[in-house]
């Protein structure tokens, strides 16, 4: 475990920076400078005196170093480290503060994944490397010098350009270490220590972004194939389904059109002139959405009356009269109301009426309603009928 964990501290940091010398002097502009910061939790691992420990975890681990990438695959950075160790609860209390100071190699490893292609929120880094650190014991005055070796992983999400929010989790092993963490007996096993943190990382430069959010020109080219393909599929797909909604709703206004054609021959001379009285008293009407001209669903029972008298009265002809709220201006209300007309007759051409037997006209902005009230607005965008 040990020897993994200095082999791979070491491959990162020596990866790092042969990274860098071999790196194309012709790098696109991005910042390369970071603070970085945060507090949590750690855990000494094995190494105790016989009947010590610490709780699971324990706090505090702190940590505050400068970061500097060459690119936004690889960087380096420096780092000072704080882990507290005690047990306070317990007969046997103990507080041990170990002070370290390490530089680590570090990889874009959401980049080098192309995170870019899903999120330009979110990145990962791995990191490790080596330094050197200090065991301070409560209960003796010689402290512990020890090397030590670091690697772990930092999830970040994008606040701004520049901060973003770090969350760490990292193992270290203290080499040379001579006693337990408690400071009471000679070390018996290898000392690793785990901490988790959080905190920020600041960015320092004059670009607008840095190298943990840059995204080259190609990589932004195919990034921009991605998502304009991801878009045309859905648009596609959008497509299909207001397809799937119109046949839909032809479906549905053809087999209300065949079950009116049943009883149009059944209606009364009574029936058919209680009709007539409410077309023309104004009871039938289509309604519309705000700058809409579109026929909603709902309005197939009004279309409906009016057809099924028209159908029992060949010989009649109706005028279609469209209006508008006063929401906006004149000339386009007038076209709006139009429109909406239009839209009707053409709903009635498509059941069976001539279209010789309609005539639509749009009277603009209905002025008699209250333009301060949402409701009577819904009731002015509207089409009425009046038989000729």
């Amino acid at each position: 475990m040990r020897k993994k964990l200095l082999f791979i501290a070491l491959a990162v940091l020596v990866s790092g920076v042969s990274y860098s010398q071999n790196a194309n002097s012709d790098e696109p502009d991005f910042n390369h400078w970071s603070i970085d910061a945060g507090i949590g939790l750690t855990k000494p691992y094995r190494n105790m005196a016989p009947g010590y420990g610490t709780a699971t975890p324990d706090f505090l681990s702190g940590e505050l170093g400068a970061r500097y990438m060459f690119n936004e695959f690889f960087g380096v950075k420096a780092g000072l480290g704080y882990n507290n160790f005690q047990e306070k609860d317990g007969l046997m209390d103990f507080t041990t503060k170990q002070y370290q100071f390490d530089v680590q190699g570090v990889v874009g490893v959401g980049r080098l994944l192309h995170f870019e292609t899903w999120t330009q929120t979110f990145n990962l880094l791995a990191h490790a490397g080596l330094g050197v650190g200090w065991l301070d014991y409560d209960n003796i005055s010689d402290g512990d010098h020890v090397g030590t070796a670091k690697a772990g992983f930092t999830g970040m999400a994008k606040l701004s350009d520049r901060v973003s929010l770090n969350i760490d989790g990292s193992m270290g092993y203290n080499g040379r270490q001579n006693r337990t963490f408690d400071g009471r007996v000679t070390r018996n096993d290898e000392p690793f220590v785990f901490t988790g943190t959080i905190g920020i990382s600041y960015y320092l430069g004059k670009n607008e972004t840095h190298a943990d959010w840059f995204v080259r020109g190609d990589e932004y080219a195919a990034l921009l194939d991605s998502r304009i393909a991801a878009l045309e599929e859905q648009i596609q797909k959008s497509r299909a389904e207001d397809a799937k909604k119109v046949q839909e709703g032809d479906d549905k206004l053809n087999t209300r059109v065949d079950e009116l054609d049943s009883k149009v021959d059944g209606l009364s001379n009574k029936e058919v002139d209680m009709i007539e009285q409410l077309i023309n008293e104004g009871y039938v009407n289509i309604f519309f959405d705000f700058n809409s001209s579109e026929i909603d669903k709902g309005a197939t029972d009004a279309i409906n009356v009016l057809r099924t008298y028209m159908k029992k009265n060949p010989g009649v002809n109706v005028n279609l009269v469209g209006y508008a709220d006063e929401k906006g201006p004149e000339d386009y209300n007038k076209k709006l109301s139009t429109k909406r007309a239009e839209a009707v007759a053409d709903v009635l051409v498509k059941a069976g009426i001539e279209k010789s037997r309609l005539n639509t006209e749009g009277r603009g902005e209905d002025t008699s309603v209250d333009e301060g009230s949402p409701n009577a607005r819904q009731l002015a965008r509207r089409v009425t009928f009046s038989i000729r």
